[in-house]
């Protein structure tokens, strides 16, 4: 047998062969929905008006849970929380009762470009269970049902210049039925300003919102935020820790949309630095539950699909009249 036609027989046997790796590749493994909250050892601490009170570790589906960015409490008492991913997990409060998750996505087809795929925020109505998303890249809020199926979208042109991996970081819907959004990214190189957008009210449906300027003390960056009465609202910070190992240190503050100073700027004012009060993670996602004894504010982690990071929920008491950080 001539060499050429050796070479072809013997590449011929090998495609036909099973188990090679010319044969198609398998179908995809489908999502496995089941996510675990397992308690951890956590030390009461307090900083601030915060004390630690509860600590929950997070696991689901190997390949693909994680990336959590986004945190609102339901009006149900569950938890709903988005990843940048583009997909949904649903919990009941630990605290609780011992209970899985439910890890999905929020279509069938997971490349919908209806709604995309880096999920930064959420925001919720508390009476009608409305939801809406924020989304980086494509600078848009895109609106939800109860049942968290897409309504509408909207592309705030006061957005469009936000940077694409630190645009709508940050959306809520303040008490008074307003929202804000509040771009990661500080204008400036280390600056403090951030860029916002303030609605009259539901942002899929208003065409003229309003600019506003936020500044974000001790060079933290605007990560999520909840409503807390009339407009205000707290708002998470992160900040990158530079040292050995490379960290993130974790912030809370409040702001009043309707306190601006006479340069129109809407200032965050510093609760507490949480430091070493809280295990030490890339926390993304934050919300708040009225309880019958008060007040808990919920942080959750994003693991950045890393080995090293984990997914953690803590829960913390707010002692609202304790003495904030000056």
């Amino acid at each position: 047998m001539r060499p050429k036609r050796l070479l072809l027989a013997a590449a011929l046997t090998v495609a036909l062969a099973p188990g090679t790796w010319l044969r198609s590749p398998p179908p995809p493994r489908a999502l496995q929905p089941d996510v675990t909250l397992t308690p951890i050892a956590a030390q009461q601490r307090t900083a601030g008006p915060f004390t630690l009170l509860g600590a929950w570790e997070l696991a689901g589906d190997r390949l693909r849970f994680g990336g959590i960015s986004a945190l609102v409490a339901l009006p149900d008492g569950r938890f709903l929380a988005g990843s940048d991913t583009g997909r949904k997990l649903e919990f009941h409060r630990p605290d609780r009762g011992r209970r899985t998750g439910l890890f999905s996505a929020f279509e069938p087809s997971e490349t919908s470009y209806k709604m995309g795929r880096d999920l930064e925020s959420l925001a919720v109505d508390p009476e009608t269970g409305t939801v809406w998303a924020g989304y980086e890249y494509r600078e848009a809020i895109v609106r939800l049902d109860a049942a968290f199926r897409p309504d509408k979208e909207v592309r705030p042109a006061l957005m469009a210049d936000w940077a694409s991996n630190s645009g709508v970081e940050s959306l809520v819907r303040l008490a008074d039925g307003r929202f804000l959004a509040i771009e990661e990214r500080s204008r400036r190189w280390r600056g403090s300003r951030h860029m916002a957008v303030l609605f009259s009210g539901d942002p899929v449906e208003d065409d003229n919102p309003q600019s506003v300027v936020v500044d974000i003390p001790s060079g933290y960056r605007p990560v999520d935020a909840a409503p807390v009465g009339k407009g205000r609202a707290l708002v998470l910070l992160r900040r990158l820790d530079w040292g050995i190992p490379l960290g993130f240190e974790t912030a809370i503050a409040e702001l009043d949309v309707d306190a601006p100073d006479d340069d129109g700027i809407v200032t965050a004012r510093l609760l507490a630095e949480l430091g070493k009060t809280i295990p030490r993670d890339n926390y993304e996602g934050l919300t708040l539950t009225e309880d019958a004894d008060g007040q808990h504010v919920w942080l959750i982690s994003d693991d950045n699909f890393m080995s090293f990071q984990r997914t953690l929920l803590l829960k913390l008491r707010w002692q609202t009249r304790e003495k904030a950080r000056e």
